[in-house]
């Protein structure tokens, strides 16, 4: 017994009958009658079972096919069943559209790409005010005119396809050519919206006027070190901006792209959809990089040699000085002449010499002299105690102190080292740009210098002293609650008990069966302890990789970028309650345009100073961690309860260690808590 199924066309307007299985026997037994034609309702059934419409179904067709398959003789009958299964048993019907009758043009239109292309280079170079009168008015349409029109449009009918579904027709606006924004259809006229050539773009016809055209201007800034691709439209704007308009914007300004074309390309894809203003930055010139100016390279090392402990661990703190001291004749620096920089570039390709490099032109610093020629020499002239005040170096004398710094004493403020022969009593204060040396103990003070830092007693306090090597480094007998910051090196010989010490490179203990309990020590290179922690298991944080310097500079800079950023979000509401006063009195007073003009001038200084601070940051940003490996060595025990941290990773100690290392790297493996054997 055959089979039947019904396959329709890609669109629905037409069916077709498939058989599979068929015989004649099957066929005249099951389907025709003794003519054939009994089958015809058959099929008819069993297309309206499929879903056909009944009023698509060819009826002629289904005989045709009864008749023809019970009659055909054994040798035709496949040719037979092909042509009958190539046949539409089921039509739709066609849909009639809305046809406009007695379509007139009354302008002509510029059909010619190329010179449609020429047409918008001069709108581009004259604006259209200019070159109305050099194109043939026959093209030129005003505000309001028709451009076609027609008397009537004849009725459309809607189709239906096979299986009864509706299919609409299309309307009048359909059959019309097509049009763009910048024209409109108002009953049986289609009418310009703006001034401008008529023309015909990618089948469109259009109106190329100074209301529907966008703009694409290549803006070169005054200083000719940035381009700027600007695009502009409006809501008639259905114009496609190509990159060869781009490329031949760049050549009539003679800028450089420095963009990849895949990127302008995505910017006008944008444009093209959308259609809102947009501005890229397309070509920027390279800075000129200027030549290092003459400078300083420091021959003799100004920090302090510090001594390690005898073989009993102890220290003789008469047979040495704290801080470096030099001969007479001495050289102390050779001046290095300038460098050569690299010239620049501006966008229009012309290069930018560099700056000329200045020589190093400072006096010598006190107590030393210029000898030599070529190389030049800072020499010093008198023996006695190196320092180094504004990268410069000096021989300076020392300020004694026979006591105590004392409220008998005063603070002291003096531009050089200082010698405390005694105490420092609280709450006393010592500015120096030298170094500073302490033969006693330091409670609660402030103590800053330029130089290097000796206290060969201690530190004792309640937290509330500070303790500042603003260019060298920090040496103290023992530390008790206290803070101390170095440009360099922090020295502790003894304990350091709940304190805060910051250094830019190391902190070391320097006497043996000491220990470090509670606190925050970070060491921007490394760290040399010997007892970390309690058994009680009191938190003691030891931190290294970071410059804790470069974190205080970022700090105050965010704060200065956050009281900027709310002091330009005031003006922008100033400025937009004048403009709002502006438009609703319907002009300004010239107090209010001063004002205005006045907070826009603020605003722009707010805004240069915002993006300033912005690329400090970025800069400091890179500066915060040291790249180095960075590492922590345990010489006694380290107690449960130590926390080693290293950028944002964290390793606590969970169990006693004795004689161990961690080395932190960039992108290295996090050390376990048991760190290696030293």
């Amino acid at each position: 017994m055959p089979k039947f199924s019904v396959s329709l066309s890609g669109d629905g307007m037409g069916a077709k009958l498939r058989i599979e299985g068929f015989t004649a026997d099957g066929w005249r037994s099951e389907w025709s009658g003794p003519t054939g034609l009994e089958g015809a309702d058959k099929l008819r059934a069993l297309l309206m079972a499929q879903g056909i419409a009944p009023a698509c179904i060819r009826d002629d067709i289904l005989t045709w096919i009864c008749q023809t398959l019970t009659h055909a003789p054994d040798s035709s009958l496949a040719k037979e069943l092909e042509a009958v299964q190539d046949v539409d048993v089921a039509q739709g019907t066609a849909p009639v559209p809305e046809e406009p009758q007695g379509l007139v043009f009354h302008h002509s239109y510029l059909g010619n790409a190329e010179a449609i292309a020429d047409l918008r280079r001069k709108a581009d170079a004259w604006g259209f005010g200019g070159i109305r009168e050099s194109i043939d008015p026959a093209y030129w349409v005003n505000s309001g005119e028709p451009v076609f029109s027609f008397q009537s449009a004849a009725k459309g009918k809607a189709g239906m396809d096979v299986l009864g579904a509706p299919i609409p027709f299309q309307t009048v606006r359909d059959r019309l050519p097509p049009f763009g924004k910048s024209l409109f259809l108002n009953e049986k006229k289609l009418i310009a919206v703006c001034e401008g050539a008529l023309i015909i773009d990618s089948g469109r016809i259009k109106v190329l006027g100074s209301d529907s055209l966008p703009t694409c201007q290549v803006v070169v800034a005054e200083d000719k070190m940035s381009a700027n691709l600007v695009l502009g439209g409006n809501y008639l704007n259905d114009w496609t901006v190509t990159l060869e308009m781009v490329r031949n914007s760049l050549r009539e300004q003679g800028v450089l792209c420095m963009l990849p074309e895949s990127e302008v390309q995505a910017a006008l894809n944008r444009f093209n959809q959308d259609h809102l203003p947009l501005t890229l930055l397309i070509g920027r010139g390279r800075v000129p990089v200027p030549g290092q100016d003459g400078r300083l390279s420091l021959l003799v090392d100004p920090e302090p040699d510090v001594p390690l402990p005898g073989s009993d661990g102890s220290i003789d703190f008469k047979d040495f000085s704290f801080f470096k001291t030099v001969a007479q004749g001495v050289r102390l620096a050779e001046v290095l002449p300038p460098t050569v920089g690299e010239p620049g570039m501006n966008v229009h390709g012309e290069e930018i010499p560099p700056p000329d490099a200045r020589p190093f032109s400072a006096e010598p610093g006190l107590n030393t002299v210029l000898e030599g020629f070529d190389p030049l020499y800072i020499v010093a002239k008198v023996p006695g105690r190196l320092a180094i005040r504004a990268g410069i170096p000096e021989v300076v004398e020392v300020l004694d102190v026979g006591g105590d710094v004392s409220l008998k004493t005063g603070n002291i403020d003096f531009p050089g080292a200082v010698k405390v022969a005694g105490d420092v009593h609280s709450r006393m204060e010592i500015h120096s740009t030298g170094d500073v040396e302490v033969a006693g103990t330091v409670e609660d003070s402030i103590i800053k210098s330029d130089g290097a830092i000796v206290i060969r007693g201690g530190v004792n306090g309640s937290g509330g002293g500070l303790i500042k090597s603003r260019f060298s480094s920090v040496t103290i007998g023992y530390l008790h609650n206290q803070r101390i910051e170095s440009h360099s090196h922090i020295v502790v010989f003894n304990e350091i008990i709940n304190s805060i010490l910051l250094a830019r490179k190391t902190i070391q203990m320097r006497y043996g069966r000491y220990s470090v309990l509670s606190g925050h020590l970070l060491a921007g290179e490394g760290m040399d302890l010997f007892n970390v922690g309690s058994e009680t298991g009191g938190k003691t944080i030891l931190e290294v990789g970071k410059d804790f310097e470069v974190e205080a500079d970022i700090e105050g800079k965010n704060a200065r970028l956050l009281e900027h950023s709310h002091d330009f979000e005031f003006l922008r509401d100033m400025e937009d309650q004048l403009t709002g006063v502006i438009r609703l009195r319907r002009g300004a007073s010239d107090e209010d345009v001063l004002l205005q003009k006045r907070t826009q001038g603020a605003m722009e200084i707010l805004e240069r100073w915002i993006a300033s601070l912005r690329k400090e940051l970025a800069e400091l940003s890179k500066r915060l961690y040291i790249r180095e490996p960075c590492q922590i060595l345990i010489r006694g025990i380290a107690h449960p309860g130590t926390v080693f941290k290293y950028r944002d990773e964290i390793v606590v100690v969970t169990k006693p260690v004795v004689n161990r290392k961690w080395v932190f790297r960039e992108k290295g493996a996090l050390p376990t808590p048991e760190g290696q054997p030293i």
